[in-house]
């Protein structure tokens, strides 16, 4: 969409409001940055997605987000060894409390996408009780964060005391009573001294670290203490050394989590966004659109969604029979904002939101809004209103397509009525055998006779109140306007002679359409109430058939979560088997005599056949094909899954030489790589079925990392071997495992049991942002 007609439309006022209901800087951010789209598929993704976090919302209330940050540049600082403030673990804090808030918040949630991306959310207790016992403030560091640093304060503070003890001493001996300035002690430059008369200093021996400003009074610390000053400030470097080494301990175990804090990060600020536009959309009242490409429109009590005040619905139709409506009427009546009124609710329904409609409302996808609104003359160019407005006309007749909306304001007018509205009748003309959906408003009579002579084109008006001389602001479809000025002249007291002599200047043919026009309102309000009565009908067997389906829908899911739960059943006693038989088989490999090779070889018989006793629940009828790195591998239109966040997306920038690419998540675009995607390959073309087995497999919720540092040789190569096969049985193609560096034994034991296991396909050292050689890379076949 080009910049100009989202301003016009004012489009992005609409995207701050939206944004004001995110917690995040950063969702804010990416709120303000939506543009609309053109992929119907998409659109309608992410409408389901706003629908199903509004029912969330409904049955579970608001989620409480808090304390919200872009943690990428700390946790990329973390990752190159580097040592985190406070002020930055605490951050990571808020983030660890807001996830497991999360998680307890999403047990109890059914709508699928949303309970998928909160059951993805991860969580660290130890971590995040380290970091809540370890830190007070962005400035103090807990008594509790080590047993040394309690030791160091204790000393520090007895060792305050005693030169507090030996201060007091001065002040209030009366040997120095004369020579004290006031009988107080304070510090300097880090060492506690006495304030001293500048005339006095012969008294007090030792040394002087300040001056008071008007130099009445020095800071002298007494001889007799400099040793135990200098015990003190040793004490407080040790104080820092320790709080320093405490903080490296802390920023350590953040880098050995980072890959789970930015998941949640992505995972947060999506939850962030939905409720954004969820609450948006349930304050204000608004409806899912019916999105369509049959080139229809059907807006059922639309509002401009930023007029203010009391704003009159009006209804909207156009497509099928017609795809030119011509709107005429009073000024001040309504035909700009009907125009804006259509414009941004496309716009808001291309970009996947609710709109200011009731329900059943249908919007068409276009592929790009064109439009002539508003007063343009530029005293700068040398532009009238005219030429501005021609100018902008000309533009859209060289730029349209059949799947353009056209939305034209008093299109013909500042220039000789009779030449303005032949031009118009020309441009409306070429709209319409094109077959381009447009909206025109226009005071001339002669574009009211084109309308009803010429197929494919309607008149509509918006009406006015003779009585109170004010418009009603509604909108009648298949009626033209009508001027209306003799009897807002009657009104206001025009005398009678002139009204009858201005009428009978007009023509017999203005006479009787006026007269036709009179008795086309009557009839249209009577069929416009019959009407009312069969849509009121039709509402109410559409909610009986929704209620229905709804139950049967609920029966179907009952009946999948039978079979489920029996499933599930069976693989938990299937596994139970194996994991005693591979517990007594190993008992028996460390028995005497014991053959090693026989028992290896019952362990991985054992495992096969557990695998291919496991109850499969995959689809059928697609492939998942794993991306390479090869920049040739995707294109633009491609369908992807993205790892971490598990969305689908479309690919709408091709690899560069780095394999960098731009992907479209709904209606938020962001930045990946060729290597974080799963290219989606689906020989039946439906992919809501390649989503639903990633999700099976996503639904283990292994860790991409397994931290051993502490553990004993054998614990370690036990927890070891049962994470390598609860790996195996996801969809993770690469894992990290931190064993730290100390002594390498444990590190030895590791990669000599991944070089016997035939499901590994290659293990190396992490690189330096991933932990050097405290940790191994574990790629698996």
């Amino acid at each position: 969409m080009q910049e100009k007609t989202l301003e016009v439309l004012e489009y992005k006022e609409v995207l701050k409001k939206i944004a004001n209901k995110a917690r995040s800087q950063l969702v804010k951010n990416q709120i303000l940055e939506i543009k609309p789209i053109s992929n119907i598929d998409l659109i309608k993704d992410e409408l389901d997605k706003t629908d199903q976090m509004i029912k969330t919302l409904v049955d579970h209330g608001t989620i409480d987000l808090f304390g919200l940050y872009d943690l990428r540049e700390i946790v990329a600082y973390a990752s190159k060894n580097g040592i985190l403030e406070p002020v930055d673990l605490l951050k990571v804090l808020d983030l660890l409390r807001v996830s497991s808030y999360l998680i307890e918040y999403g047990k109890n949630i059914t709508e699928p996408y949303i309970k998928d991306i909160f059951d993805r959310i991860f969580t660290n207790d130890k971590l995040k009780d380290e970091i809540e016992r370890s830190i007070l403030s962005e400035d103090e560091i807990s008594d509790n964060a080590s047993q040394e640093l309690r030791s160091i304060r204790r000393r520090k503070d007895k060792k305050e005391e005693e030169i507090k003890n030996r201060l007091n001493h001065y002040i209030t001996s009366s040997k120095y009573e004369q020579a004290l300035q006031d009988k107080v002690v304070t510090m300097r430059e880090g060492r506690y001294v006495v304030p001293v008369k500048t005339n006095k200093k012969a008294v007090l021996n030792g040394i002087i670290h300040d001056k008071s400003a008007s130099g009445n009074t020095i800071f002298v610390e007494p001889a007799a203490i400099v040793e135990l000053n200098n015990q003190y400030s040793q004490l407080e470097i040790e104080e820092n050394a320790e709080i320093r080494r405490i903080l490296d301990r802390l920023s350590r175990m953040v880098e050995a989590f980072d890959l789970e804090i930015l998941e949640n990060q992505k995972l947060i600020s999506r939850i962030d966004y939905l409720q954004a536009k969820s609450k948006y959309a349930m304050e204000n009242n608004y409806s899912k659109p019916i999105v369509s490409k049959e080139k229809k429109i059907n807006l059922i009590a639309a509002c401009h969604p930023l007029l203010k005040g009391r704003v009159v619905p009006i209804d909207v139709r156009i497509g099928g029979d017609y795809t030119t409506l011509i709107i005429t009427g009073p000024n001040t009546g309504g035909k700009t904002v009907s125009l804006k009124t259509v414009g941004l609710i496309t716009l808001m329904a291309q970009s996947g939101l609710f709109i200011p409609c009731a329900e059943g409302s249908v919007v068409n996808v276009f592929d790009d809004i064109f439009l002539d609104i508003g007063d343009t003359q530029s005293i700068e160019m040398s532009l009238s209103t005219f030429s501005a407005s021609l100018t902008n006309i000309v533009y859209l007749l060289n730029n349209i397509t059949d799947n353009s909306l056209v939305l034209l304001d008093e299109v013909g007018s500042g220039t000789d009525p009779t030449e303005g509205a032949a031009l118009a009748i020309s441009i409306l003309n070429y709209l319409n055998q094109k077959k381009v959906m447009t909206f025109a408003t226009t005071h001339y009579s002669e574009l009211k006779y084109y309308a009803i002579e010429t197929p494919g084109v309607t008149n509509a008006s918006v009406q006015f109140d003779v009585e109170t001389l004010s418009p009603t602001y509604k909108l009648e479809i298949g009626t033209p306007g009508k001027s209306n000025a003799f009897e807002i002249s009657q009104r206001l007291g025009l005398m009678p002679e002139i009204l009858s002599n201005a009428k009978s200047i007009l023509s017999e043919d203005n006479k009787s359409f006026n007269t036709i026009l009179e008795q086309l309102e009557v009839n249209k309000k009577s069929l416009d109430e019959k009407n009312q009565e069969i849509e009121a009908y039709k509402r109410q067997i559409q909610k009986q058939k929704d209620a229905l389906e709804e139950k049967i829908k609920n029966l179907e899911e009952e009946r999948k979560n039978i079979i489920k739960e029996a499933e599930d059943k069976a693989n938990d006693i299937l596994k139970n088997a194996n994991d005693q038989a591979q517990a007594m088989l190993k008992e028996a490999k460390k028995a005497k005599n014991a053959n090693v090779s026989d028992i290896d070889r019952s362990l991985n018989d054992i495992r096969h056949r557990y695998k291919n006793s496991k109850i499969d629940r995959k689809s059928k009828g697609f492939t998942l094909e794993k991306s390479v790195n090869a920049p040739d591998t995707l294109k633009v239109g491609d369908i992807v899954l993205l790892a971490g966040l598990n969305e689908k997306a479309e690919v709408i920038e091709a690899p560069n030489e780095k394999g960098d690419i731009k992907v479209q998540i709904g209606i938020l675009k962001m930045d990946s790589n060729i290597k974080n995607v799963t290219k989606l390959k689906s020989e039946n073309k439906t992919l809501n079925n390649v989503k639903k087995v990633y999700n099976m497999k996503k639904s283990m919720h292994i860790s991409p990392s397994l931290d051993l540092r502490g553990q004993r040789y054998d614990e370690a190569l036990r927890n070891l071997d049962k994470y390598i096969d609860d790996v195996s049985l996801t969809s993770l193609n690469e894992v990290k495992i931190i064993h730290g560096k100390g002594t390498g034994a444990l590190r030895s034991g590791i990669r000599d049991y991944l070089k016997n296991n035939n499901r590994i396909k290659d293990y190396r050292y992490g690189d330096d942002k991933e932990g050097g050689f405290g940790v191994t890379i574990v790629t698996f076949k």
